[in-house]
């Protein structure tokens, strides 16, 4: 996770604590070349008020501080040139020109919300939905592509995923579900009105939520049992299409079922061997497979 995902995601920082994140996330370059001593004075602050910072966002002390610095100036160094997410390429861009501007849009939202991910929420996240007899995907609009793949490789593996589209569906099924079932929120955003009367009714049933978005999205979090974090540097509105969302939510998808693949992985195999003639009727050659 990047220095700034670990600011924003930090808990209990006092107003002198996010003066000094907000400082660091300015100067970079001063604070890693600085001495913890050298930046407490540059901020008017105590020592031991930059150490404690340095433990609520999850480091050990100010070396650590100074490593993740110097890895993440250094590839900025090597990514000068940031691509527009929202406008990726020009009215004058021919198909070539495009198609590099996208491969380095999908590149950036990739590692961006790879930077995102806090790998003990995300066990927990996967734990939670492994244990589930079945998974209720809660989305709308171009999000459910990536909720029906999703379900589609859950199905692979003999594992129910249920995707509502419609109002109606939706909260039909969350009606319908039990605490035998775990729940999937994907909004980028999280402001879509669905949401609300959604979390609640599976609140009231003690039915657990994780929430998949980008930093800010989660508004009800009195009702969200685990947040996962995507790239958030789209515009809502102003932008030719959900280029970096879109692959930034299907990233995050692949990668929670990767986790929960592997929490039964010889089992998963053995399922996939034993469906795989039964579910693929083509003559494959043996040089084929």
């Amino acid at each position: 996770m990047d220095l700034e995902h670990r600011i924003r995601m930090a808990e209990g920082l006092t107003p002198l604590e996010a003066e000094i994140g907000s400082f660091i996330l300015r100067n970079p370059m001063t604070a890693e070349n600085a001495s913890i001593i050298e930046l407490a004075d540059e901020i008017h602050v105590s020592k031991s008020a930059v150490y404690r910072f340095c433990r609520k966002i999850g480091l050990k002390g100010f070396n650590d501080l100074k490593v993740l610095l110097a890895k993440e100036l250094t590839e900025k160094k090597e990514n000068i040139e940031m691509i527009d997410v929202n406008y990726p390429f020009n009215r004058e861009d021919g198909p070539q020109v495009i198609a590099d501007k996208l491969l380095k849009l999908y590149e950036t939202a990739v590692r961006d919300t790879n930077r995102c991910i806090d790998a003990m929420e995300l066990q927990r996240a996967a734990r939670m939905l492994h244990h589930a007899s079945v998974i209720d995907i809660y989305t709308h609009a171009h999000n459910l592509n990536a909720a029906e793949n999703f379900q589609d490789k859950m199905l692979t593996i003999g594992r129910t995923v249920n995707c509502p589209k419609s109002f109606y569906k939706q909260r039909s099924a969350a009606l319908a579900a039990d605490q035998s079932h775990g729940a999937i929120v994907l909004s980028y955003s999280g402001k879509a009105t669905y949401i609300p009367p959604i979390l609640k009714a599976l609140y009231q049933k003690k039915i657990p939520v994780v929430l998949i978005g980008r930093y800010g999205s989660n508004l009800y979090p009195q009702y969200i049992t685990h947040a996962l974090y995507i790239s958030g540097r789209e515009n809502l509105r102003d932008r030719i299409s959900q280029f970096s969302s879109y692959i930034s939510m299907q990233y995050m998808m692949d990668v929670l079922f990767g986790c929960i693949y592997n929490m039964d992985r010889e089992k998963n195999i053995e399922y996939l061997k034993n469906a795989i003639d039964f579910m693929d009727d083509r003559q494959v050659e043996e040089e084929d497979r």
